[in-house]
């Protein structure tokens, strides 16, 4: 029997769904396989996703927490240590390097934090839920581009909670409009290739 229209699906009935509608964009059967072999949703994303401190505080309290002595300290010694390259992104891209050593001090810690969770995983539990299914659908498609243009391995494609990733905390669909492979290695890597990080996250915010 058909579930009533607003009855939840199951997670194995959505994600049968989804591989469907992925086959017919040309995604192979052989590397959807591979991908979601070991996918299952993670309930701890959608507690996050109910409870984001962004919503629950203050913006005050929101920035005071995360803009420490320490961390403007770290920013300024950064500044100094990436100055060649940070001038270079500027030229090319006319966003200064302290604005983008601020972005990148403030969603990562400079690169220490990535996030924990592996990215099919936590946009396939919020594409499967129904809050903001279709944006994360949208968000997993996408992802789902990243790994078969080979820019990461999938065991190495982790971050936030919500999908996002790498050092600017690129959401799937901002990676696929505004990185670049800044260092022409043939991959646009935001993880650990810091021109790449530089470079994306600067013609980002150029547009």
């Amino acid at each position: 029997v058909a579930p009533v229209a607003d009855e939840p699906v199951s997670f194995e009935v959505w994600l049968s769904e989804f591989l469907g509608e992925a086959s017919q964009r040309d995604f192979s059967q052989e590397f959807l396989a591979a991908t979601f072999s070991d996918v299952i949703p993670v309930p701890r994303v959608i507690e996050l996703d109910r409870k984001q401190p962004e919503f629950t505080q203050t913006f005050w309290a929101y920035l005071n927490s995360r803009v420490s002595e320490n961390r403007m300290r770290g920013g300024r010694q950064r500044l100094k240590d990436h100055a060649a390259l940070l001038r270079v992104i500027e030229k090319k891209y006319g966003v200064q390097g302290r604005f983008l050593v601020a972005f990148w001090g403030l969603e990562t810690n400079f690169g220490q934090f990535l996030g924990g969770f592996p990215v099919v995983d936590s946009l396939a539990t919020l594409a499967h839920d129904k809050r903001r299914s279709a944006f994360f659908r949208a968000e997993l498609f996408h992802a789902l581009g990243v790994l078969s243009d080979g820019h990461i391995g999938q065991d190495k494609m982790i971050g936030s909670w919500a999908g996002a990733m790498g050092q600017p905390q690129f959401m799937p669909s901002t990676f696929a409009g505004y990185a670049v492979d800044e260092n022409g290695d043939g991959r646009k890597d935001v993880w650990t290739t810091l021109p790449d990080v530089f470079g994306s996250a600067a013609n980002y915010l150029s547009h």
